[in-house]
């Protein structure tokens, strides 16, 4: 059960970077396209590719946790084996739960209703901020998530070798 819904968190979370690094994409291409061919710069590509630069950045941070891929200090891990490792890695995951329940999901929480309180809208698009400060939460809950999932069953866990990743791609894509 666990595996499963590690997957469609998975999925989600992947579905939402490809549609922010589109957004991201669309907005410099049309910035480029209205300033130097139309002679008219548009006004909204900037806030909207900076809006999409923060949804892209606070996914990824929980996409890469669920991945063991995020900024980490692996010099301890590496040198441990079998039940030392399963400590170590239930150690961080317990770190980083609390901090991203105490700042991403609580702190996000209370920053999302303030700005929904206030009516606090963005400049240019006049978004109401509460919308984009969202992502905030949800990467919350989506560490969360992970962490749990490590402190429950760490070696489902491990780090992702780029090498053996493209090895299996090419492994699919190849006929046997």
């Amino acid at each position: 059960m666990l595996r499963i819904l590690r997957s469609v968190i998975d999925r989600l979370l992947q579905a939402g970077l490809i549609a922010c690094f589109t957004v991201l994409w669309m907005c410099v291409v049309w910035q480029v396209v209205s300033r130097y061919v139309l002679g008219n710069p548009s006004t909204f590509t900037e806030e909207t590719s900076r809006f999409a630069v923060i949804w892209l950045s606070l996914l990824g941070t929980a996409y890469a946790c669920g991945r063991l891929e995020h900024m980490a200090y692996d010099m301890l891990a590496e040198k441990l084996q079998g039940q030392a490792l399963l400590r170590h890695m239930r150690a961080i995951a317990a770190l980083v739960l609390a901090f991203a329940a105490a700042v991403f999901v609580y702190g996000g929480m209370r920053l999302v209703l303030r700005a929904f309180e206030v009516e606090q809208l963005s400049a240019t698009l006049e978004l109401p901020m509460g919308w984009v400060y969202s992502c905030i939460p949800i990467a919350g809950v989506c560490i969360v998530f992970y962490e749990l999932a490590i402190l429950l069953q760490p070696e489902a866990f491990r780090p992702v070798s780029e090498v053996e990743e493209a090895l299996e791609h090419v492994k699919q894509e190849l006929p046997a």
